[in-house]
């Protein structure tokens, strides 16, 4: 059996290749797009992660509120009170 030029370029077999060419691009596109939006999925469970564990920071310290403990302790941080049986020792730098 002879193959001649014309019997292999013809039109059919033309449209057959430049359709298999074009969907391996369409496909090789697809799994690039596919790779990002996984990725940025894992990025934005991430940080749902950290928002949920300052919103449940947060909730407790409004739980804490109000109590005692709770003004003590931010009197004692933002503006440095302490107990008057307590010694108090300060840093030179």
């Amino acid at each position: 059996m002879v193959y001649t030029v014309k019997k292999i370029f013809n039109l059919h077999n033309l449209i057959f290749a430049a359709l298999a060419v074009a969907l391996i691009a369409l496909i090789v596109a697809q799994q690039s797009l596919l790779d990002r939006n996984i990725e940025k999925n894992s990025d934005l469970k991430e940080d749902i992660k950290q928002v949920e564990q300052q919103i449940a920071m947060l909730e407790e310290e409004k739980s804490m509120m109000g109590t005692d403990e709770y003004i003590e302790e931010k009197a004692r941080e933002r503006l440095g009170y302490v107990k008057s049986d307590e010694t108090v020792f300060v840093k030179n730098e």
